[in-house]
């Protein structure tokens, strides 16, 4: 049973990481106009290194690291989806890939019945199917332009590895640190991006390296606070926190690129919010119970 105070807890975080996330999308956003999808995964990640100025007492501590087996698939399924999701932000909409994105919290309760054993009840297995109806709304429409198909599965992509990826943390929590985990996937993924980086590398302007910073900086706090929400409170329970960021997007979209969310975007909004919000209703019962 999970008391009352760290559920709460584990709630600020995940707002906290949501907001991060969003503002790390729109700098990606607006950078996709100028550098390569490569450039932009590869600084995603290397800003992450400034972490170890914050958390250098851990790097004595990666021996202690546990659980092998669930840092490859953390750090596996992060870097395809981290590729992804910059494509997919340089290619649709803001809005659209962010309700594309957010489809993962659907996924979440499939994932984590797999990797950790933990069950959801009927209602919220009706809801993941009625939030992917209406996901599926706009989906279907923007799949039939040629120049939104791409980023469209790119954004499938990302959401179906970044559940998994996400679940792995929640797994990994149990026995090893917050600030542990993201520095070992912050090291994988610079690793893992800067060779596909290079050979297509454009040199950011200096005007946009504070667009750089909130790039990566953001996504930085949006790893971290995630990390220690799910050290907190089950999977099911956070995962539709995330929610925040299908309006986020649409608003930053709309505010920062002139973007018009579709009447199909919206409606389909909706449904997909409706349905985490029965999500978030079950998960918050099993985990008071």
């Amino acid at each position: 049973m999970t008391t009352p105070a760290p559920l709460l807890k584990a709630a600020l975080w995940a707002v906290g990481s949501a907001a991060a996330f969003a503002a790390s999308s729109a700098a990606a956003k607006f950078l996709g106009q100028k550098l390569p999808t490569a450039e932009l995964a590869f600084f995603r990640a290397a800003f992450g290194v400034l972490l170890l100025i914050g958390v250098w007492r851990f790097v004595s501590d990666l021996g202690k690291a546990r659980d092998p087996r669930g840092y490859a698939i953390r750090c596996g399924l992060g870097v395809i989806a981290l590729y992804s999701l910059m494509y997919a932000f340089t290619a649709i909409p803001l809005a659209l890939a962010s309700l594309i994105f957010f489809t993962r919290v659907l996924l979440l309760p499939i994932t984590a019945r797999l990797m950790l054993g933990e069950r959801s009840g009927t209602a919220v297995w009706i809801a993941v199917v009625i939030g992917f109806v209406g996901a599926a709304l706009p989906l279907w429409s923007a799949l039939a332009l040629p120049e939104q198909r791409w980023g469209v599965i790119a954004a499938l992509v990302a959401s179906v590895a970044s559940a998994g990826s996400q679940t792995a943390v929640r797994r990994l929590t149990a026995t090893n640190s917050a600030e542990l985990i993201v520095l070992i996937y912050t090291a994988v993924s610079v690793a893992a991006t800067l060779p596909v980086a290079v050979p297509v590398w454009v040199s950011p302007p200096v005007a946009d390296w504070p667009v750089l910073v909130v790039l990566g900086l953001c996504a930085v706090v949006a790893q971290l606070t995630a990390a220690r929400a799910f050290a907190l409170a089950p999977v099911g329970f956070l995962a539709p926190f995330d929610f925040l960021t299908v309006p986020a997007g649409a608003a930053l979209g709309y505010l920062l690129f002139s973007e018009v969310p579709s009447g199909l975007v919206l409606a389909g909004s909706v449904i997909t919010l409706a349905a985490a919000a029965v999500v978030t209703s079950g998960a918050w019962r099993a985990s008071s119970a």
